[in-house]
């Protein structure tokens, strides 16, 4: 689904984005881009979408050259972005306006999306708040049937009752060959919905592995004193139960907590990769 081969690219030559980064993800999954602030993520997004051209390398999308942004490649790409610009119309208008785009955009399903999130068709989205128009374009999203679907940072502006019914909805829509990348900071919004964890951090791809691969190879949450000291990977010292994350020696997948997945990728990018190469 997606393939990009030494990719590199920077706005500033004194300040690269990326350096020969290289990712593939197979379509029918539900990746996660996790990094710092300003690491790259909703650039990587764009260079997925064609709205950037890589400096280096190659970024493919269903083996068209993302960067050429071929019809045949855009009507089965959706992206959402971060940005809440909208036309002066009423949802309705901007549905018609644009779902020719995308051959197996569902009418019903649109509607149906917006009735969840308690939204009219004949509501006028300059008078929308920036969560309401989150949901309209959250909606449309799903409702393309795109192959792929990038979301970056797709609960900003969601209360609490939105976040559980967008998660609902990607459950109940999202079809086996389609794929979702999501770039996000809000990983307990949307845990339990990723299957693939990619970890970006200095311009590299420092894990992409699955939920699976690593609950097997990582235990979360175990107290230091119950580890011992060559199988500790991570521990904060300033969270009161003191939990950490150690290598699992076990043979068995215990319960991934990603918020600590990601602090331990970030003090020690290096012996993640160590343990993931073993």
């Amino acid at each position: 689904m997606i393939e990009i081969k030494n990719l590199s690219f920077h706005y500033s030559q004194k300040r690269p984005v990326y350096r020969n980064l290289n990712l593939k993800i197979e379509k029918g999954s539900v990746s996660a881009i996790l990094g710092l602030n300003g690491a790259g993520k909703t650039t990587l997004l764009n260079l997925i979408s064609g709205f950037l051209i890589p400096k280096e390398g190659s970024c493919k999308v269903c083996y068209y050259e993302s960067s050429k942004r071929y019809p045949e490649m855009l009507q089965e790409l959706f992206l959402v972005s971060d940005i809440s610009e909208f036309p002066n119309m009423i949802i309705d208008k901007f549905r018609k306006l644009y779902a020719d785009f995308y051959p197996r955009f569902d009418t019903n399903l649109f509607a149906n999306c917006l009735a969840e999130f308690n939204l009219s068709p004949q509501q006028s989205l300059k008078h929308l708040s920036f969560g309401e128009k989150r949901k309209v374009m959250l909606s449309f999203a799903l409702a393309t049937h795109c192959k792929l679907l990038l979301f970056d940072e797709p609960t900003n502006g969601l209360d609490i009752p939105s976040k559980s019914t967008f998660r609902k909805m990607i459950a109940a829509n999202l079809e086996e060959d389609q794929t979702i990348l999501l770039a996000t900071h809000q990983v307990r919004d949307l845990g339990n919905l990723m299957d693939r964890i990619i970890i970006e951090h200095q311009g590299k791809i420092i894990l992409s592995e699955t939920t699976e691969h690593i609950s097997e190879k990582l235990l979360f949450g175990m107290k230091v004193s119950d580890v011992h000291p060559n199988d500790l990977f991570y521990s904060d010292e300033n969270v009161a139960s003191n939990e950490c994350v150690a290598i699992n020696r076990n043979g068995y997948s215990g319960k991934l907590d990603i918020e600590q997945l990601f602090n331990a990728a970030i003090s020690n990018p290096q012996k993640l990769i160590s343990v993931f190469n073993d």
